[in-house]
């Protein structure tokens, strides 16, 4: 979540080594974030200087995954809370609609009343069964028809 999600938006976009993905509450875009978020001056804090300042806009754009997307292609399924004060929605919703049109298998699990993180129970054995489902999709179980086992 937070930043496992960034990561793993990030990671799609630089290699295709994994057979599936499910980031949860990443950031995909760091200039929307910036100006969507109430963390707007962590970009001040962290490099010393505003977003629009200097280059920093560029140095964002070139580190979202968002700007590289056409290289994703793992299947990937985002998970966001609908009222994530930490990380809007927004950001999973463009990166989905961004993995859509480049042809990448993509589903996206949005949680009605949920925040940075998941509190209702039932909200959490779902992303759990999902994520299990997901998982289960996209590495066949050893034995079944393609898959061999090597043994160390």
């Amino acid at each position: 979540m937070s930043y496992g999600g960034q990561l793993t938006d990030w990671l799609i976009t630089q290699t295709n080594e994994f057979k599936a993905a499910v980031p949860i509450a990443g950031i995909a875009n760091l200039v929307s974030y910036n100006y969507m978020t109430y963390y707007n001056q962590y970009e001040e804090m962290e490099f010393g200087q505003f977003l629009h300042q200097g280059n920093l806009m560029d140095v964002a754009w070139e580190r979202s995954a968002l700007k590289h997307v056409a290289a994703a292609h793992t299947p990937t399924m985002l998970m966001h809370g609908e009222n994530d004060n930490d990380v809007p929605i927004a950001e999973a919703e463009q990166f989905f609609i961004a993995l859509k049109d480049v042809g990448t298998e993509a589903i996206f699990v949005r949680y009605p009343r949920e925040g940075h993180g998941l509190a209702e129970t039932k909200h959490q054995i779902d992303s759990i069964d999902r994520c299990i489902a997901w998982y289960e999709k996209h590495f066949p179980k050893p034995g079944a028809e393609g898959v061999t086992n090597v043994q160390p």
